[in-house]
């Protein structure tokens, strides 16, 4: 049965994490006079740049951005695949070097991601973002047996949510840890989760860390029951994604988990089950996209929301103090 529990765990959306260091940010470097790659894909990338997301009122500030180094990603076959079909990656850059990317459907040029290495603020009948939520990255732990494996992104995403909560009316929840200690609470919620360890055979980081998963339903219990220790009165709940739920959380100024099925951003042929931080939405043209704290996904700003195609998430999870609202913990 265990072995059965851990295929399927693969097939399904397996939670992922791997070691900070393992993927560091790509260094600075003077922008190129002019982009490369095919001149088609420049073409529509340099429009998706300027119209579906310079256009936008949380851009309105930003400068100076242009295209280099597109590129076509052919999908790399791998257990723990979930995208199969081809698209074009932009990176993003100014004269200070990568500030982001963009990547599109290889054959209807739909944008389907992009992010931005910056803060971004300002809401508007089309968008909101939810300031204040703190990111973490993944980050080696012992395993049962004493190696060294990733702390997975099921905990790690929790413990931005916790900590957001911690500085916004509830910080008995850091327990007996530092405020806002994230890397301790998420060890903490991930004693509380059924961890599997899952060897990193596809390069999913750049030395082999070993990769940890486990059930978001798992979280959602985990969460309540860290909660009560912590003499936190929560309601937390899972459910299958809504962008209705989405925006009335983010409105209400609560983040969420979401699960998702997304490409590796620094490694665009691999993709995977993900959970994340949410903390934003905004709507381009027809399009929804949501954005999120990747944990996998190291960058010069901390909290660069990466932006996602709603069509990539399969469940959320809720978290709503039962005497919320109320003024910030000071």
């Amino acid at each position: 049965m265990k072995l059965v529990r851990i295929l399927i765990f693969a097939l399904m959306l397996a939670l992922f994490a791997a070691l900070h260091s393992a993927i560091p940010p790509s260094p600075p470097h003077a922008r190129t006079p002019h982009p490369t790659g095919d001149a088609e894909a420049v073409r529509i990338s340099e429009a998706l740049l300027e119209t579906k997301i310079l256009s936008q009122p949380w851009a309105n500030r930003l400068t100076g951005i242009s295209i280099d180094n597109v590129k076509l990603v052919q999908p790399r076959e791998s257990r723990f695949g979930v995208i199969s079909h081809k698209a074009w990656i932009a990176q993003l850059v100014n004269s200070n070097g990568p500030i982001g990317y963009l990547l599109w459907d290889w054959k209807t040029a739909n944008l389907i991601e992009f992010a931005l290495d910056t803060k971004l603020a300002g809401n508007s009948a089309d968008s909101q973002i939810l300031p204040g939520v703190p990111a973490l990255q993944q980050f080696p732990v012992k395993g049962e047996d004493g190696s060294v494996i990733a702390s997975g992104c099921v905990p790690t995403s929790a413990a931005s949510i916790v900590g957001y909560w911690i500085t916004h009316g509830q910080p008995q929840w850091r327990g007996t840890t530092r405020q806002n200690d994230l890397p301790e609470i998420a060890r903490r919620l991930r004693s509380r989760l059924h961890m599997i360890a899952i060897p990193d055979d596809d390069g999913f980081t750049d030395n082999g860390m070993t990769l940890a998963g486990a059930f978001p339903n798992e979280l959602a219990s985990a969460l309540r029951a860290d909660a009560k220790e912590m003499n936190v009165p929560v309601v937390c709940g899972i459910q299958p994604f809504s962008i209705d739920v989405l925006k009335s959380e983010i409105t209400a100024g609560r983040p969420v988990l979401l699960s998702c099925g997304v490409r590796l951003p620094q490694k665009p042929e691999l993709s995977w089950g993900h959970e994340v931080a949410g903390v934003g939405w905004t709507k381009i043209g027809d399009i929804t996209y949501i954005g999120v704290l990747d944990n996998f996904y190291p960058t010069q700003y901390a909290e660069t929301i990466r932006w996602i195609s709603q069509d990539a998430f399969s469940a959320i999870i809720t978290i709503k103090p039962e005497n919320w609202p109320f003024e910030k913990t000071r």
